[in-house]
């Protein structure tokens, strides 16, 4: 069975998990500020902070991750002569 390739940043799943990451960390940010500021509560307020650091840690992870993806398949592409005759027929005659 094939290797499946990772996707790549430009593909639709990872600008989603990215989004979600994002709104995430803007959530723990909201309920870190308002856990102390508006309702006085550590528990939130810590809450809040932990998800910003899980968010963050997970959104940098996967930033990095598609950018080396990213560099592999450009140098890959550039090492591998592209060809305009996909039948394999260098001759440049039909059979």
């Amino acid at each position: 069975m094939p290797r499946q390739t990772p996707h790549l940043p430009d593909d639709r799943i990872y600008r989603t998990i990215l989004i979600v990451l994002v709104v995430s960390l803007l959530a723990g940010a909201v309920l870190a500020l308002a856990g102390d500021l508006v309702w006085h509560s550590p528990g939130l307020s810590q809450a809040g902070t932990w998800l910003v650091v899980a968010s963050g840690g997970a959104y940098v992870f996967f930033r990095v991750l598609g950018a080396r993806e990213a560099r592999k398949r450009s140098r890959a592409a550039e090492q591998t002569p592209e060809s305009d005759d996909d039948s394999g027929n260098r001759g440049g005659k039909e059979p």
